[in-house]
């Protein structure tokens, strides 16, 4: 009966490592395994501290994620295109910087995200014309970016005295993170809607519009996409555009939350980004991954990050960890979007 049944056993085990292979390598989509890592975090926070299931709680961890949220949507177009974006968290600093300077002149809301996009564009022109045009590599074309970036927003928050006080207290500004729904509950931040609308336009976007499919061809194969008639560097230039704009639009929320712009806002923000963007399983090698997982690693970010607070404040944990952890998580994010690359072809050469 034993022996009977071993085969059994063993095919049953077979299938079950076939279906956790499908999940954490072999699969289209990450997002299961991502959930997992959602769940065992939660579990382990939840486990060192009282207050982690808590509604005041959950609601810094929403309150806190849509800055890295709205800029990993600009970060993932141009990882599918093949390249990298390490301008993001500078450009950030500079705009809120000059989101603080229009305000003093005398801008309403709504021109100051107009002026703010404008903003991120022409920084996202300059990248793309670079390394489009030129031909320079995209790390070594958004370093010097960043750095450029960061100078002015040092420069003017320094020199310009119209910015030495650097706040702003135009209510109709500052509601645009600060709004809740219900406003009598303020049980839904309007920045978490802002988040999801945003991210369901884009993955539409991405999967339905002739630009989102020419995005994946670049990135998949852009010599096969160049003969198949794509303007490939039009759609290399228009993703680093989009990554300046999500860049700027994010610093914008960031200065309606603090009511402050200051010139060091953003500083390593971009690396979080990025291990944001490649922990949702978008490839470093362009041409794969999509939003949800991109989301779903955002929240990962921001539930770690948080959890690390508490554990600060419980068992005296210092503050420097999370930059080790950072770094850490990053590391990993590239070493499963390598390994899962690795399997996917040595599973294609075996079926072959």
């Amino acid at each position: 009966m034993n022996r009977a049944a071993a085969p059994e056993i063993g095919e049953r085990r077979e299938r079950i490592s076939e279906r956790l292979a499908e999940v954490f390598f072999y699969g289209k989509s990450i997002v299961p395994a991502l959930i997992i890592l959602l769940g065992i975090l939660l579990a382990f926070f939840g486990s060192m501290t009282p207050y982690f299931f808590t509604y005041t709680n959950f609601k810094a961890i929403i309150s806190n994620i849509p800055i890295i949220a709205i800029m990993a949507v600009g970060m993932t177009f141009v990882l599918l295109v093949g390249g990298l974006d390490v301008s993001v968290g500078s450009i950030l600093g500079f705009t809120a910087v000059v989101v603080v300077m229009f305000h003093l002149w005398g801008f309403n809301a709504i021109e100051l995200v107009l002026a703010s996009a404008a903003i991120g564009a022409f920084f996202g022109t300059i990248n793309g014309v670079i390394i489009t045009r030129v031909g320079i590599n995209p790390v070594i074309t958004t370093l010097g970016t960043m750095a450029l970036a960061r100078g002015m927003a040092s420069w003017f928050s320094l020199d310009l005295e119209i910015l030495k006080e650097g706040r702003v207290y135009d209510k109709g500004f500052l509601n645009i993170a600060r709004y809740y729904f219900p406003p009598d509950k303020q049980f839904v931040p309007i920045t978490l809607i802002y988040v999801i609308l945003l991210y369901v336009m884009i993955s539409i976007m991405l999967r339905y519009t002739k630009y989102g499919r020419n995005v994946y061809a670049v990135g998949s194969n852009e010599y096969a996409a160049r003969l198949a008639g794509i303007n490939t560097s039009r759609i290399k230039f228009l993703s680093y555009v989009i990554s300046g704009i999500f860049a700027s639009l994010a610093g914008v929320i960031l200065v309606a939350q603090l009511s402050l712009g200051r010139d060091d806002a953003g500083m390593g923000s971009e690396l979080e980004v990025i291990t944001a963007v490649v922990l949702g399983g978008v490839s470093l090698s362009g041409g794969k991954g999509n939003l949800l997982g991109v989301i779903v690693s955002v929240l990962i970010l921001g539930v770690i990050r948080n959890g690390m607070v508490h554990l600060e404040q419980v068992i005296g944990l210092s503050y420097y960890w999370r930059e080790v952890v950072k770094g850490a998580i990053l590391i990993l994010a590239i070493s499963i979007d390598s390994v899962r690359l690795m399997a996917i072809k040595r599973r294609q050469v075996v079926r072959q």
